[in-house]
């Protein structure tokens, strides 16, 4: 491949990608420098993007320069119908890129999807077919025919009598050929190699016939890896490591990173890939200042991998943007960390430190938590938790994991991704919160968790109403302590409920003594036990304090067991 003209010396803005362009007229636009034009091209979006590729006067030397991303996802986003002219203008380098990306199931070949693409190439014209297969892998182009026909008699089996016949090369060969279809799209290609390159028509056609199917694929597989290996896509395997968890507490970043320069001076400019997502707090102050090819390669290389890891199809733009997010979300807790929130700082590590080790960084500091929330959720008490804790705790073990921040009682809560250290603290705070309702109901209150004929029966899944919350069972006991009973969850009955609103309310508001009481009450037991106080009171106070006495209907009441 070629080395890009400019891609190299200039510095890229991915986030100004999506940033409204002035319209421009055909003139203004043709009018525009090389650069520029490229630039309009990088920041449009699929037919926009084809229409400007068309109209530019210096299509043909532009269009090299796109990533082979760039095209892949424009030609899925318009169809090669529409991108036919395109087709035309792009590269062998960049064909082959588009068919190691699209005809492959894991290390075989598609038949329907490669007979698909020989059709594409037949739709170029024969100028570019007979660029392509002068310039392109002939073994690749072997193996694509390889699936569609099968080669019965060549030029050895022809004898005197069939001179006249051996003189014509389309008489050379006799061709066997899977489907109609495929005899159509062959044939015609094959009419056009006798015409422009009888050589090579010759050659691919031993190369045919000569190689064992199943050799052959494995060879070409080979190389499609490697190739594909310098975009920084990889096997499901290699790409896994990226998730290798790091400890958070030992962590150092290596001292300085090696250039990437080997890296990306062959490759395009990935900014077009770069921002389909946007990057947010430290990390997009940062990216707002530009970043040089190497950079933006070493990024892009990042983004590929993960999309391998996470076995995303990188013809799918909302699929590609998720995970593209999900990276600058994880590479923005590791800089803030790291940094402390210091832009001049985390501009440091971003141009010294591997972008994979700060991947990896932030990745595990998320599933730190990750699997504190899993040890949580096996426990027993995770059956009891209120709603808003089993919610937060099942998001936190989702892929990938999600915040649900808070301890309002609604049902639904907007889960959101862990991607400032904010979150992360608030994360570790809601954690140590179920981890102190864990402790008071193991030992430390007068009663635990229901057992014994109490207990549920069977598989249970979190937030199984028919059981009682740990707000239940505590306000419950509570309640009975006030009506002067012993400190246990026993159901009351409806006949409690007037004595036990003058207990609680006092102005239609939880009585401040109570409030205090009850805090300190489990502070004493359990340092930071009183925010469990708080949320509980919270319950009474939405649920019964607001109501006048004569509108409390037991059944509908939460934060009490009745009989």
């Amino acid at each position: 491949m070629s080395k890009p003209e400019t891609a190299v010396h200039r510095t890229v803005h991915p986030m100004a990608m999506h940033s409204t362009h002035k319209q421009l007229s055909t003139p203004e636009y043709r009018a525009l420098s090389a650069d520029q034009r490229i630039d309009v091209i990088r920041a449009a979006e699929g037919k926009k993007k084809v229409d400007l590729i068309l109209d530019a006067p210096d299509a043909e030397q532009l269009v090299p320069q796109l990533h082979p991303q760039e095209i892949y996802m424009t030609v899925y986003e318009v169809g090669t119908e529409y991108a036919a002219e395109l087709m035309m203008l792009i590269s062998p380098e960049q064909l082959t890129t588009l068919l190691d990306l699209d005809c492959w199931d894991n290390d075989v070949l598609n038949e329907e999807i490669g007979l698909h693409w020989l059709q594409v190439i037949l739709e170029t014209g024969e100028d570019k077919i007979c660029q392509t297969v002068h310039e392109i892998d002939l073994a690749l182009l072997a193996l694509f025919l390889k699936k569609q026909i099968t080669i019965t008699r060549g030029p050895e089996a022809y004898d005197d009598d069939d001179a006249e016949n051996a003189n014509r090369l389309e008489g050379l060969y006799d061709i066997a050929y899977n489907s109609e279809l495929s005899q159509k799209i062959i044939s015609a290609l094959l009419g056009v190699l006798i015409k422009c390159e009888p050589s090579l028509y010759v050659q691919l056609l031993e190369l045919v016939r000569g190689e064992m199917g199943s050799t052959l694929e494995e060879e070409i597989f080979q190389d499609r890896s490697r190739r594909l290996l310098d975009l920084g896509l990889m096997s499901l395997t290699e790409a896994r490591s990226l998730y290798s968890y790091v400890d958070p507490q030992t962590f150092r970043p290596r001292a300085e990173k090696q250039p990437f320069h080997l890296e990306s001076d062959t490759l395009q400019s990935p900014v077009a890939l770069l921002s389909q997502a946007q990057p947010e707090n430290l990390l997009a102050e940062i990216l707002a200042a530009g970043l040089t090819h190497e950079q933006a390669t070493e990024l892009a290389m990042l983004a590929n991998r993960k999309m391998c890891a996470d076995q995303v199809d990188l013809s799918d733009k909302m699929a590609v943007s998720e995970s593209m997010a999900q990276m600058y979300q994880t590479l923005n807790l590791a800089l803030e960390s790291l940094a402390s929130g210091s832009v001049s700082e985390a501009e440091k590590l971003f141009k010294t430190c591997y972008l994979i080790e700060l991947f990896q960084y932030g990745h595990s500091l998320v599933e730190s938590l990750k699997n504190a929330a899993g040890q949580l959720l096996a426990k027993d008490v995770a059956l009891y938790l209120d709603a808003p804790y089993q919610r937060f705790l099942t998001g936190l073990c989702q892929t990938p994991p999600k915040l649900c921040p808070g301890e309002r009682l609604t049902r639904y809560q907007d889960k959101k991704p862990l991607q400032t250290v904010s979150d992360l603290t608030e994360a570790s705070r809601i954690l140590q919160q179920i981890t102190i309702q864990e402790q008071l109901f193991s030992g430390l209150l007068p009663f635990g968790l229901p057992s014994g004929e109490n207990q549920p029966d069977g598989e249970l899944l979190p937030e199984d109403e028919s059981l009682p919350t740990l707000s239940d069972l505590f306000l419950t006991a509570l309640a009975n302590r006030l009506l002067g009973r012993n400190f246990l969850p026993t159901p009351l009955s409806a006949a409690d409920v007037p004595q036990l609103y003058a207990l609680i309310c006092t102005d239609k508001q939880i009585a401040p003594a109570l409030h205090q009481d009850t805090c300190a009450f489990l502070d004493n037991l359990l340092p930071g036990g009183g925010q469990f106080g708080e949320f509980c009171l919270h319950i009474w106070q939405e649920e019964i304090c607001p109501v006048d006495i004569a509108d409390i209907d037991p059944r509908f009441v939460r934060g009490l067991l009745f009989a």
